[in-house]
């Protein structure tokens, strides 16, 4: 059975990607009336969160997640843990969210393990705690989010719940960046521009940074400013080169 993107309130935020449902309503509902179909459930709980064919009822999405959550259904666990955190039709509560974020994660849901590691990072409904912050970003990073590998490596940069380690900071910044994630990009080359032994690892550094300010990161752009004034005009040629070069393999999914 297909199993629908569990970052189901995206259609009421614009913190996660959006969902595209392709059947009727009825079927759906026929389907959600069936002893067991959590998929089906957690569909028609996200329709009725965002008023897709239907009347927008946070009640009803409430209800709906809740019997698939207890059906295992990790994407319902996270819609219902994204709602008390953004007050989605229930006073904000991240106390509460942090619950729900926590069954999901058990569940196996990386977005859940993402946002547990935030809470617990502000200390947000759960005692600031930035070990245990680590612990859930490395899950989400483990499992390939690429949200969680940048924010992985942002602690191993900083030292913030976990020895200072550089080298592992890259390691997890190109993860991320390698899946486009423009932040990582630039994170990414700025730590390989810091400790460049050579003209070659300037270059990629110089890569790196000029992918994520074309998407116009102000940082990254900031960043890329300064390096040009350090580097050659020949330097810069082959990093907008090597620049190309990535763009071409993250689009192709290389």
């Amino acid at each position: 059975m297909m199993r629908y993107p569990t970052y189901a309130l995206a259609l009421i935020l614009l913190l996660l990607p959006c969902l595209s449902v392709a059947q009727n309503d009825l079927s759906t509902r026929a389907a959600s009336e069936q002893p067991g179909n959590a998929a089906a459930q957690n569909l028609l709980g996200v329709r009725f969160a965002s008023g897709e064919g239907v009347r927008q009822d946070f009640a009803v999405a409430r209800q709906l997640w809740g019997k698939a959550s207890e059906l295992g259904h990790s994407g319902a666990s996270y819609n219902l843990g994204m709602m008390y955190e953004s007050a989605s039709g229930v006073a904000l509560d991240f106390a509460e969210a942090a619950r729900w974020y926590g069954l999901a994660a058990e569940q196996g849901e990386a977005g859940a393990s993402l946002r547990l590691g935030l809470l617990y990072e502000k200390g947000r409904g759960v005692p600031k705690d930035e070990a245990r912050a680590f612990k859930f970003y490395r899950q989400a990073a483990e499992q390939g989010l690429a949200d969680g590998q940048n924010a992985l490596g942002r602690l191993y940069e900083m030292g913030h719940g976990v020895k200072q380690d550089v080298a592992k900071a890259q390691f997890w910044y190109r993860r991320a960046a390698e899946q486009g994630h423009v932040l990582a990009q630039s994170n990414y080359g700025f730590l390989l521009f810091a400790g460049a032994m050579g003209s070659a690892q300037v270059v990629e550094a110089y890569a790196w940074i000029s992918l994520s300010a074309a998407t116009g990161n102000a940082i990254a752009i900031s960043h890329r400013a300064a390096l040009e004034l350090q580097l050659t005009a020949q330097q810069i040629v082959a990093g907008k080169a090597r620049a190309t070069e990535l763009q071409t393999g993250i689009a192709g999914g290389k």
